[in-house]
């Protein structure tokens, strides 16, 4: 591996700024629609909770004792002295027994009539709130259930510091049509697509089925980091999935035959395979929200860094290589004649649109282009992107020294152990239709 250059600081590039935007719209010419795309139609659920204010129903205490009635004066008998406090039991029986005065008698019905009309209103009161508070307490439940996101799905969205996935990473270019074993492709000229094909590594608890993303290059081939951020490529999401088999790699790559009613019938060569390398998807944490970054960084393991050849170096396949990401916002209006149709951009929905982007960018409430952090946010069919290469060295970029060595260590000993042919088995292609020879160095 070459020597590294000292470490230095670097900030990712701001792609709203005036320069870039300029920039973009020199490279906005570069994006491609690619007609091998296998629509997808992903969704997105997310949901949010609601609280509800809960009411108080406790009584407030008298602290003071302002409301206790005063002591009664003790009555004295025919003999002089005073008798003795009769018990509330016996006071009661006395007075169900004694005759009472019509005065009395109404005092006291108004009296014991008022006590049972306070009580009555306290405890429909309390009856009252009780029943707000229960009727609050299923609306909150019913709210929740209705926009409870799927299990599994509550951190789909949530941002990440650090390592945000890892995984295979594979280069294939597509030859232009009627280029076939007696019109070999030559050189960059005679390539009509590229493309960059993901396979993050799945944790020990997932399922064994393989997740995909396919994106496809503008410019038929990677920004090189030889000129730094002066190439700034379009690339765009073609197809992603949660099944890799489902994908059938041979018979999307493969070869293809039709008619057309000007030139009759036409050919198109299977797509060739120039590189394989292990990739991460890394975000370091930023200083300010204005600093955030995802970078896409490989280390190549086929060819081997001492046997690049000429299709990986027309290709711009470095032995490693790191590139900042920038998603588009779809709200945002391409440039004439750049980036897909309408039709067939992404579609994030509205809340997504809102709290990742900040809005719409053509009413001036969005930004045009944020870091896709978390990795999820490359998941939607259609997803624009720029590629805009770094000059710096794996090890400078991935402050998470551990998992860079790791995945160098890694790569080095899969260039070691895994023959070309070993490569094409891992997708499931057989050698006959897709010759390892791009693979070695040499265009085919």
């Amino acid at each position: 591996m070459p020597g590294k250059p000292a470490t230095k600081s670097h900030q990712p590039i701001n792609v709203d700024s005036p320069a870039t935007r300029t920039r973009s719209k020199t490279t906005d010419h570069d994006a491609t629609q690619d007609d091998d795309a296998m629509p997808i139609s992903p969704t997105v659920e997310t949901g949010s909770k609601r609280k509800e204010d809960e009411v108080s129903t406790e009584d407030e205490e008298d602290p003071l004792g302002e409301n206790e009635p005063a002591p009664k004066k003790a009555k004295v008998g025919d003999d002089g002295h005073a008798q003795p406090k009769k018990s509330e039991d016996e006071d009661e029986e006395e007075a169900d027994v004694k005759p009472k005065s019509g005065a009395s008698r109404g005092r006291r019905a108004s009296k014991a009539g008022g006590a049972r009309g306070r009580a009555s209103a306290t405890t429909k009161k309390e009856e009252d709130e009780k029943a707000k508070k229960e009727e609050a307490s299923e609306d909150a439940e019913m709210h929740d259930e209705e926009t409870k996101p799927a299990a599994g799905d509550e951190d789909l969205m949530q941002e990440v510091n650090g390592v945000l996935e890892r995984g295979h990473i594979y280069f294939f270019y597509r030859p232009k049509i009627d280029v076939g074993p007696e019109d070999e492709v030559h050189d960059l000229d005679d390539v009509s697509k590229f493309h960059i094909l993901l396979l993050p590594r799945e944790s020990e608890a997932s399922s064994k089925k393989q997740r995909f993303r396919l994106f496809t290059i503008g410019k038929k081939r990677l920004p090189d980091r030889a000129k730094g951020g002066r190439e700034v490529f379009w690339a765009s999401m073609q197809k992603f999935g949660d099944d890799f088999t489902e994908f059938k790699a041979a018979e999307a790559m493969g070869p293809r035959d039709y008619e057309t009613k000007t030139k009759g019938k036409r050919h198109n060569e299977p797509a060739r395979v120039a590189g394989r390398g292990q990739y991460a998807l890394f975000s370091p944490k930023p200083d300010t929200p204005s600093q955030r970054a995802t970078h896409l960084l490989y280390y190549l393991t086929h060819p081997s860094p001492d046997e690049i050849g000429e299709v990986q170096e027309e290709l711009s396949i470095y032995a490693s290589g790191s590139f900042l990401i920038q998603i588009k916002n779809p709200k945002a209006s391409n440039p004439p004649q750049a980036g897909l149709r309408r039709d067939k951009k992404a579609d994030y929905g509205e809340e997504l649109v809102e709290e990742k982007f900040g809005g719409d960018a053509e009413a001036g409430t969005g930004r045009r282009f944020i870091a896709p952090n978390p990795a999820s946010m490359l998941d939607f069919e259609g997803t624009e992107m720029l590629l805009i290469p770094e000059k710096h060295e794996v090890e400078e970029i991935m402050t998470d020294e551990k998992t860079e060595q790791a995945i160098e260590k890694e790569a080095t000993e899969e260039a070691h152990h895994l023959s070309p042919r070993d490569v094409l088995k891992e997708l499931r292609l057989n050698e006959k239709t897709f010759p390892v020879t791009a693979l070695e160095g040499d265009w085919l």
